[in-house]
């Protein structure tokens, strides 16, 4: 039984509990669970990824893009940011673009 490589579903009743009687015995785990994985963070935002991390609606960001109060890479379908610019511009206090772009001059000066 120990080395027979059959499928589940074509054993019979009488070895499925032969079959189960090893696993308790011999502590075998059929599944062992995976250990989740980190998630890996793209320097690309997307909408979703951006409310999640500033808080604002939908609305919210559409309105910002348009006045140009937000850092963004695409402002077309989709919207996409980066999260570099993204938290600093958090960091910063969420500075208008106009703001950023006078604190640059300022600072070429």
């Amino acid at each position: 039984m120990e080395e027979d490589k059959r499928p589940l579903y074509t054993l019979t009743v009488e070895e499925f509990r032969a079959l189960s009687r090893l696993i308790a015995e011999d502590n075998i785990k059929l599944f062992t669970p995976s250990e989740p994985k980190e998630k890996t963070q793209s320097d690309i935002l997307y909408l979703e990824d951006l409310k999640e991390l500033t808080g604002y609606k939908d609305s919210t960001v559409y309105s910002k893009v348009c006045r140009k109060e937000i850092p963004v890479i695409s402002s077309g379908r989709p919207l996409s940011f980066s999260r570099a610019e993204i938290t600093q511009w958090i960091i910063d206090g969420r500075p208008t673009i106009a703001e950023m772009k006078a604190k640059n001059w300022n600072l070429k000066s």
